[in-house]
């Protein structure tokens, strides 16, 4: 009894040793699976965050090649800019934030708030902008000038912008005037910008601006405009001579009140906004000074005859020319400069230009022995 008594708890004792074991392997087998399948998550998760870092990393390049502008297409420009340059056989420089410009004494950035900005004779508001968005009526995203190479009076500033969201170059070759924006500007004042007419320069602006890559191809001539800058190495802009040079005043009889010209450098700006050009020609045969003439519909050249500066159309063989000349005369018991505008037509009337309004007023009615071609 004893023995079989004691051969019980031995049974029961391999029995709950036989269950202690199933349960040590099945917890084992749990683990195993446990692990594996941690894993394996793990690594789902390890590839959710590559494909979410290279979606976010691809996202981030394209808005920044979409935004108007950055740093990627700046260096773009700058590239550009030196190859274009070379082809017009001018030198650029870049100019920015703590890196202003010397442009007749002008320093861009850091006065456009205190100089009078004109567009095609508007006056608009410009800023600088790093990414080309902003308030300002041209947000200013790169400038570019040739101060420090050009020939004397003969600089150009170029300003990249966007304006109402599009990419537009500006330029000007401006030499002297009143810019400085305060209460008592006159309507002359100011520094007068207009929209590049070379494409080259426009289309690689544009192309950078919309993530492209510009190209270099060299203006062609249907492709000009009427301040197209292909043939100034040939033909360089020649400035009217120093006398001239300012705002003009005369009375105009038929309207009753004083009109005026504006002569800035090589430019000749009627009231009416019209521009013609100045340019140097290296003989005097009329007709001849370029393969495609009609190219510059607004560009002249002038002779020397008896005193007057003679001017002529660029492409103008015969018909009439129009006459300028400064002189002293004597206005009240004074010494006055005089500017003469006359033309060699058989009815010809001269006119008399001062520099004040004042003066137009006052001599209205004046003629002088001197302002005739005859004399």
């Amino acid at each position: 009894m004893k023995k079989g008594f004691l051969l019980v708890p031995l049974l029961t004792s391999a029995v709950l040793l036989g269950g202690c074991g199933n349960s040590q392997v099945s917890h084992s087998t749990h683990q195993n699976n446990a692990v594996k399948t941690n894993k394996v998550a793990d690594q789902n998760n390890q590839k959710n965050q590559s494909s979410a870092t290279a979606a976010t990393t691809t996202t981030a390049s394209d808005q920044q090649e979409q935004s108007s502008w950055n740093q990627s297409k700046n260096q773009k420009l700058a590239s550009f800019m030196q190859k274009w340059g070379t082809t017009m056989n001018q030198q650029y420089k870049s100019y920015g934030p703590g890196n202003n410009t010397n442009f007749y004494g002008i320093a861009f950035p850091q006065q456009f708030d205190q100089t009078l900005l004109k567009v095609d004779n508007q006056t608009v508001s410009m800023k600088w902008s790093n990414n080309g968005t902003g308030n300002a009526d041209y947000n200013v995203v790169a400038i570019y000038c040739d101060s420090d190479t050009a020939q004397p009076m003969n600089e150009h500033l170029y300003l990249f912008t966007f304006h109402n969201g599009n990419p537009v170059v500006l330029i000007t070759q401006q030499t002297n005037g009143n810019v400085t924006k305060s209460a008592n500007n006159g309507p002359d004042d100011g520094l007068y910008f207009k929209e590049t007419a070379n494409q080259d320069l426009s289309n690689g602006f544009k192309a950078i601006a919309n993530g492209k890559t510009p190209t270099v191809n060299g203006q062609k001539a249907n492709n000009s405009n009427n301040s197209s800058q292909t043939d100034d190495s040939k033909y360089p802009p020649q400035n009217f001579p120093n006398e001239m040079q300012g705002t003009w005043y005369e009375y105009d009889k038929s309207a009753n009140s004083v009109a005026t010209i504006k002569i800035d450098g090589n430019k000749l700006t009627e009231e009416n906004g019209s521009t013609v050009e100045q340019h140097k020609v290296t003989d005097s045969t009329v007709g001849t000074k370029a393969e495609n003439n009609t190219q510059h519909p607004n560009w002249i050249f002038t002779l020397d005859s008896n005193g007057w500066l003679q001017i002529r159309g660029w492409d103008q063989d015969n018909g009439t020319s129009t006459y300028l000349k400064v002189s002293n005369e004597n206005v009240n018991g004074q010494s006055v400069p005089v500017l003469t505008r006359t033309d060699d037509s058989d009815n010809a009337t001269p006119t008399s230009f001062y520099k004040s309004k004042d003066l137009a007023m006052q001599q209205k009615d004046t003629t002088y022995p001197d302002q005739s071609l005859s004399e």
